[in-house]
C-alpha cells in the first residue's frame, strides 16, 4: 500500500503525518519525511486522519479511531507499553512512568517505559504526553534533537489542552 505524507498545522505547531490507508505510520515534529525513505510517498493528506487530528485539537474528539503502525524498533515490551498507554490512559488523565510500567506488567521497568515513550512513532494518537514523572512532575517529552525545551512547552500545552496542569519540578 502506498504511503502518504503531509504537514498539518496544529495549535502546537506543524506536525508531519505518514499514513498508509487508515493506518498512521508516523506522526510527529521535525523535518518533513523524505519521499525516498517512504517509497511511493505523495503530499496528499488523508482527509479522515486529518479531520480526526483537527477534531482532537478542537477538543470535539478525545480518542482516535485510527490504526497505528508501531514499527519494529520498539521490541515486545515497548509495544505493550504503547498499547497499554493508548488503551488505558484517557483524555485529561496522567500516569507516571512507574505506574505505566506496572500496568504493562513490569512494575520495575520505569526506565524502559521512558525509552518506549522516546521511540513512540505516533504522537497524540498514542498519547505519550500523558506520561509524567513520579510525584506529578512534567518529566520529558521526545522530539527532534535540539528541541528539548520547546518540546516540554508542547507537552505542557497538550496537557493543558486536555485540562491537566502539571508542575515543572
Amino acid at each position: 500500500m502506498n504511503s502518504k505524507w503531509w504537514s498539518q498545522e496544529t495549535p502546537v505547531g506543524p506536525v508531519h503525518v505518514v499514513a498508509a490507508g487508515n493506518t498512521v505510520r508516523a506522526l510527529g515534529f521535525g523535518a518533513t519525511p523524505s519521499p525516498d525513505i517512504l517509497g511511493d510517498a505523495d503530499a496528499h493528506r488523508d482527509r479522515g486522519i486529518a479531520r480526526q487530528l483537527d477534531d482532537w485539537f478542537a477538543a470535539t474528539r478525545h480518542d482516535f479511531d485510527l490504526d497505528v503502525d508501531l514499527g519494529t524498533a520498539l521490541g515486545p515490551f515497548g509495544r505493550t507499553v504503547l498499547e497499554t498507554l493508548r488503551a488505558e490512559v484517557g483524555w485529561g488523565e496522567t500516569v507516571s512512568y512507574g505506574e505505566l510500567a506496572a500496568m504493562a506488567g513490569r512494575p520495575r521497568a520505569a526506565r524502559a517505559v521512558g525509552a518506549a515513550m522516546a521511540r513512540n512513532p505516533v504522537l497524540f494518537v498514542v498519547p505519550c504526553h500523558r506520561v509524567v514523572a513520579s510525584g506529578g512532575a512534567l518529566g520529558g517529552y521526545g522530539g527532534p534533537a535540539g528541541h528539548g525545551g520547546a518540546m516540554l512547552d508542547i507537552k505542557r500545552a497538550l496537557l493543558a489542552h486536555e485540562g491537566t496542569v502539571v508542575a515543572d519540578r
